[in-house]
């Protein structure tokens, strides 16, 4: 079989996105190079590979000039303004991870938003929020980081802001610490990537939404793979969408309320988790009437008492998911669900995958064995 020979040329190199394209060199039998110094051109002129898979913003760097063969596969993670050469992009589906940000925070029960982003995802997640009924959106871009503090300051509080990226949600965060801003009581902060060393950085570690590099580096070498073997490029490009569940951590920890007992109520719900807890009782338990507690809840995130238990065991079984080995059946009983069978259906009704399914797409280290 032969070996092909591939580089990877990005101007970031993610662990987990570095990791997909790894395994999939790994597993497949290939030489990679990771192109990590020197002149961008001079790597491109003199490469003599059988494909790129690049990030690089450059425009006009896959013209004829550049390149020493026009018949180069390239499989690109960014769209290209100028490229002499068919290519498929494969990246981050933007508008769902936007979608997915300002859902989440809607559900939190918050009623004030920022975002620090200059791309479609923070658009999107703008968009998204006047469609649930929230014009009002705070926005900085991201490259402008001086204004980062007093726009802070100025922020309605409590305020839920979101991040381009995790090294941006780190800014936010150390900033607001800087300026006395409390995160969350005050400030709730996510991030895109779940990068774990930059959200467990801060003080106040970072809730992230998943993007899947893994998964997109991964495809995108399969991509390439198929190229190299003859098939023709996707002028509409693969987008990766992203984990449906965000990683919660401390700088989200935090349920925004009106009324003061809701915090009550869900802080109780999590600690009760494995328990039944009928409607009915929980009412009772706080001395509420039914239609009080489902008035409340309609109020303050826009759906019911149930619903919102249901979404507290999902993050308790996504949690473990992530973080434990266990069976699906102790997954279930230690997230809440009645029966391993209405875990499977609640779980695969909402994210559109089993369990196990969902497990298994979790990033998975290369091992010495292969």
């Amino acid at each position: 079989m032969r070996i092909k020979r591939v580089m990877l040329m990005a101007e970031w190199q993610v662990g987990h996105l570095v990791h997909g394209v790894v395994n999939y060199a790994h597993s497949h039998n290939w030489h990679l190079i990771l192109w990590h110094s020197g002149s961008v051109r001079s790597a491109l002129r003199n490469w003599r590979g059988d494909g790129i898979i690049a990030s690089l913003p450059y425009p006009g760097l896959f013209t004829g000039k550049n390149l020493v063969r026009s018949d180069m596969k390239l499989v690109s993670l960014t769209a290209l303004k100028q490229s002499s050469i068919p290519y498929t992009m494969v990246r981050e589906n933007n508008r769902a991870i936007g979608k997915l940000a300002a859902e989440y925070f809607i559900r939190c029960g918050h009623r004030h938003f920022g975002v620090y982003s200059a791309s479609e995802r923070g658009t999107c997640f703008c968009e998204m929020l006047k469609e649930w009924g929230f014009d009002e959106c705070a926005s900085l871009p991201t490259g402008e980081p001086e204004k980062l503090p007093q726009w802070l300051v100025h922020l309605p509080k409590p305020c839920a802001v979101f991040a381009e990226n995790d090294w941006d949600a780190a800014d936010v965060i150390n900033s607001a610490l800087l300026n006395d801003i409390d995160i969350p009581s005050e400030l709730s902060v996510l991030g895109v990537g779940n990068d774990i060393c930059v959200c467990h950085a801060p003080s106040v570690s970072l809730s992230s939404i998943d993007s899947r590099l893994y998964q997109l580096g991964w495809c995108a070498a399969e991509e390439l793979d198929r190229l190299i073997e003859g098939g023709e490029p996707k002028s509409q490009g693969i987008f990766i969408p992203p984990a449906p569940i965000p990683v919660e951590r401390e700088s989200t920890d935090f349920v925004v309320r009106g009324d003061p007992r809701i915090k009550e109520i869900v802080n109780y719900m999590k600690l009760h988790l494995q328990q039944k807890l009928p409607i009915h009782s929980l009412a009772v338990y706080f001395g509420l009437s039914d239609s009080a507690l489902y008035k409340l809840f309609a109020t303050q995130f826009n759906a019911s008492p149930k619903q919102i238990l249901q979404e507290l065991r999902l993050k308790q079984a996504d949690y473990i998911l992530r973080m434990e080995t266990c069976t699906m059946k102790q997954v279930a009983a230690k997230a809440g669900f009645p029966t391993l069978a209405a875990f499977f259906e609640i779980f695969k009704k909402k994210y559109g995958c089993t369990p196990g399914e969902w497990k298994k797409s979790l990033p998975n280290l290369i091992t010495e064995e292969g």
